[in-house]
């Protein structure tokens, strides 16, 4: 649970919500997006939003900085030219 007063406040309002904000996917969520003429925003995470804005039809757009900040990490095997 968040203790900042913002996040408490959507996730108050996305569980409450009728009919549901919550989707199983990224392409429903997507999908979503795109049929509710700006009535609906879909979180999900910074690069996979960047590649979605990218593509056509090119009719979704980033709202907004990021929620946080993450790093990744990739493994390779020990003297790997990556």
């Amino acid at each position: 649970r968040s203790k900042i007063a913002v996040f408490e406040k959507m996730w108050s309002y996305m569980k409450s919500a009728d009919p549901s904000v919550f989707v199983k996917t990224t392409d429903e969520g997507v999908i979503r997006v795109r049929k509710s003429k700006g009535k609906y925003a879909y979180l999900l995470e910074s690069t996979m939003n960047e590649y979605i804005e990218q593509r056509k039809p090119c009719d979704t757009m980033k709202v907004g900085g990021n929620l946080d900040s993450k790093g990744y990490g990739i493994a390779t095997p020990k003297g790997s030219p990556l």
